[in-house]
């Protein structure tokens, strides 16, 4: 019994001078932390402290200075940090130095007062806030003229966050006089190119020589957002400016607050942009984009905004407000790509629809617009089957023609008879003028005259093969024919 306690009494003692080395060991850590930093001579670090039980490091008043530029950090914690079991169990520890490419965890890192400048940006940032950082081990890619990029886009590729938040953001183009400033910049759920959440708030763009900003946007939210492609194609040791970059993704996203001086000095005001995407399969999806309460007014200053106001004045119109409603559809099962209706609706001046289809899409159409790839389009295979024009007036036609016989000087009725003359008589270059043809151009010269909702459409059979175009803008073509063109005219 006597054994046991005296074992006991030795064992706390034990853990008591652990305990009491511990402030010891983290001051030794520190030194070694704060030798290692400096070691290059390029950086300098106030202070490091360390709190082995936390895991927690804080660097203060950091201090980079390169040929590049200067970076400046007030303070920087990370606390929670990590070093996975697998790093381990291979012979890898932290205490070998970390370097691009090597994994990092921490539960939460935070940065204030942050500053970096060279000739040609400035960057400031009041505060930066991490948590649940996780960077898996990355190939860095190797030394050369693009190895920065190539480092950084593989990071992000390697990299999951629970969720980033930027304070007080400002970035100054001290070149080219451009300055970017953001309150407030937060991500949720970024898993490797993934981001489930994207906010941004009160923006702002200045241009050189501006004291007021350009472009004010209050709000900017996004969900679903997929740059994985972005990076695979930016991380690649291939890629040169120029070549396509990859298609990014959306589920949904809005944009609202415009504002700034872009918008004032023109009289403009705009409600909000919007984008949803519904995936009803695998291979299918629809998108809807709408533009919403677009104004334009405007005032009686600047020379552009006052001949703006004249020309708008000389149609009858105080205002434009106009609205714009697209979707589409995405079938990769059946190879069709369907703009199903996109509609600009001027409230009493009139409404103009489009839709248009694609069929017999293949694979090698649907790989060159994910991959972003305009060349690798032509080298694909698509048909036009559809598509649709209406032309719906509900007085536009009419006030253009006001302000067209304001500049020519001429009563309405001679101006809408020679512009709709003109029409009958138009010759496309390079285009057979049918039978066909010269109807269609009767139409559209009657919906001159009379007005009323004018229909133009285009029924191809067969379906036209997107790279038969070139055959059809041949001298002598019969366009009309070969694009099934028809146009029909009601009130």
């Amino acid at each position: 019994m006597r054994k046991g306690v005296i074992a006991g009494l030795v064992l706390l003692g034990l853990v008591g001078i652990c305990l009491a080395a511990v402030p010891f060991v983290q001051i030794h850590i520190a030194d070694l932390l704060k030798a290692e930093i400096e070691r290059s001579g390029t950086t300098k670090v106030g202070s490091v402290e360390v709190a082995l039980f936390d895991r927690q490091v804080v660097l203060l008043d950091v201090k980079s200075t390169r040929p590049a530029g200067e970076m400046t950090i007030g303070r920087a914690e990370a606390s929670g940090i990590d070093w996975p079991i697998r790093e381990l169990l291979q012979g890898r520890t932290p205490l070998q130095g970390i370097r691009w490419g090597d994994p990092l965890q921490a539960k939460r890192l935070e940065v204030k007062d942050f500053r970096a400048y060279d000739r040609v940006t400035q960057v400031n940032l009041a505060s930066m806030v991490v948590l649940d950082f996780d960077l898996d081990r990355f190939d860095p890619g190797e030394e050369g003229p693009h190895a920065e990029r190539q480092r950084v886009t593989r990071a992000l590729a390697a990299l999951q966050v629970g969720r980033l938040e930027l304070r007080t953001l400002a970035i100054d183009q001290q070149q080219k006089g451009d300055k970017l400033g953001v309150a407030s910049f937060v991500v949720e759920g970024f898993e490797r190119g993934h981001l489930s959440r994207l906010t941004v708030s009160d923006m702002e763009v200045a241009a050189k020589g501006k004291t007021v900003a350009e472009v004010k946007i209050g709000d900017f939210d996004v969900h679903g957002l997929d740059v994985s492609r972005l990076l695979g194609a930016l991380g690649s040791s291939d890629w040169e400016p120029g070549m396509p970059m990859g298609r990014i993704q959306l589920l949904s996203g809005r944009i609202s607050g415009f504002g700034g001086d872009a918008f004032s000095r023109y009289g403009i005001s705009l409600a909000s942009i919007s984008v949803e995407t519904v995936h009803e399969s695998r291979e299918m999806s629809r998108t809807r984009t709408r533009i919403e309460g677009f104004v334009l007014a405007p005032p009686l200053r600047g020379l552009e905004s006052l001949q703006l106001r004249i020309a708008m004045q000389s149609m009858g119109l105080k205002e434009i407000k106009l609205d714009l409603d697209c979707s589409g559809l995405e079938d990769r099962a059946k190879g069709v790509l369907e703009v199903e209706r996109c509609a600009l609706v001027g409230p009493g001046l009139g409404e103009i629809d489009f839709s248009a289809r694609l069929v017999n899409a293949d694979a090698a159409f649907w790989q060159a617009i994910d991959e972003g790839d305009l060349d690798g389009l032509q080298m694909s295979s698509a048909a036009l089957g559809s598509a649709k024009l209406v032309v719906a007036d509900k007085s536009l036609l009419e006030r253009s023609l006001k302000a067209l016989s304001t500049v020519t000087g001429q009563p309405v009725a001679r101006t809408r008879a020679n512009l709709a003359n003109e029409i009958r008589r138009y010759s496309p270059p390079g285009v057979l003028i049918s039978e066909s043809m010269t109807r269609l151009l009767d139409t559209v010269a009657q919906f001159i005259e009379r007005g009323g909702t004018l229909t133009v459409e285009a029924s191809p059979d067969p379906p036209a093969d997107l790279d038969r175009f070139t055959y059809l803008i041949r001298p002598d073509a019969d366009l009309v024919s070969g694009l099934g063109l028809t146009a029909t005219l009601s009130k």
